[in-house]
């Protein structure tokens, strides 16, 4: 699957061969002496992490074939691109969001660069055994200097991480979305409440604890990327799909057509859809930034421990 998901890529002419990808940072060494990498997105897998990089580092990031978050480029193809990185002398490599696979990358260029990795997700999602074995393994690159230091996404990650694992962390805040000029709204049912719930249906995106209590509201109509997945609530008259793996601009005409954006991900409350859905004047919810440790230790003084 893998190798016929790169075989269509690089035969799209997008800019994705591997020469292409080195005249690319050929043109960013002329400006800068930090590159920045991060993988592209599958359908909407990466999707937010690549439009986040790109408002944060508009000059200096390019985008690293991938399938969701698996390689696409082969061994020899890495080393091509890391020697290119080499041999125009960059002084740091930030790597922002992360797959398994650039822990390779990480090995092939740390005696030559300083490599600082920005990490987007959060606390929550180390319920899976994949993600708690990646932080592990980037705290251990960490403390050995491989990794010279962590940006979080995530306000207060970084304090914590700091403290906990002794490493070196700094805060990594979003930046303000960067909208088009205009943005053509779609065609909705005024005479209801439109309530968009959009994400991809993992468990930390929770779309449908979101989903059936918008649908509790009287008068709403639940606007989502796939409804069948919802299609067990019996409700389709009420629920519109608009497609997964939209174009960013139309994305951004359905979310600024809603009257109501939900945006209640379990570990990223704090995301790019609810700063869009700001920016674009119409009201997001999302759970409230909670800091466990303040609560644990605002519940020990109060039994006055």
């Amino acid at each position: 699957m893998l190798q016929k998901f790169k075989k269509l890529l690089f035969s799209k002419g997008n800019n994705l061969t591997v020469l292409a990808l080195q005249k690319k940072i050929e043109s960013i060494r002329e400006n800068t002496t930090q590159l920045v990498i991060y993988g592209s997105p599958t359908e909407g897998n990466w999707k937010g992490i690549a439009i986040a990089t790109k408002n944060l580092f508009p000059k200096n990031a390019i985008e690293i074939p991938q399938w969701y978050s698996n390689p696409v480029l082969s061994k020899k193809e890495t080393l091509d691109i890391v020697a290119k990185i080499i041999e125009l002398n960059f002084d740091k490599v930030v790597i922002s969001g992360f797959a398994n696979y650039f822990f390779d990358w990480i090995d092939l260029l740390a005696e030559k660069v300083k490599i600082e990795v920005i990490y987007h997700g959060t606390i929550s999602e180390f319920h899976g055994v994949d993600s708690r074995n990646q932080i592990q393994k980037m705290v251990n690159f960490s403390k050995t200097g491989k990794i010279h230091s962590i940006g979080f996404v995530h306000k207060g990650l970084a304090e914590k991480f700091e403290k906990l694992f002794c490493i070196k962390t700094y805060h990594q805040p979003l930046p303000i979305p960067a909208l088009p000029d205009s943005i053509q709204k779609i065609k909705v049912d005024h005479a209801k409440i439109n309530i968009g719930v959009f994400g991809a249906d993992t468990f930390n995106k929770n779309l449908h604890n979101q989903v059936i209590h918008a649908l509790l509201v009287e008068n709403s109509v639940v606007h989502v990327l796939d409804r069948s997945i919802f299609a067990y609530l019996g409700q389709n008259d009420r629920i519109v799909e608009h497609g997964k793996d939209l174009p960013y601009g139309k994305f951004l005409s359905i979310l600024s057509s809603m009257d109501l954006n939900l945006y209640m991900s379990y570990n990223e409350s704090w995301g790019l859809v609810a700063a869009e859905s700001e920016a674009m004047g119409v009201p997001s919810l999302n759970f409230p930034l909670v800091d466990y440790k303040d609560l644990i230790e605002q519940k020990i003084t109060a039994n006055g421990k």
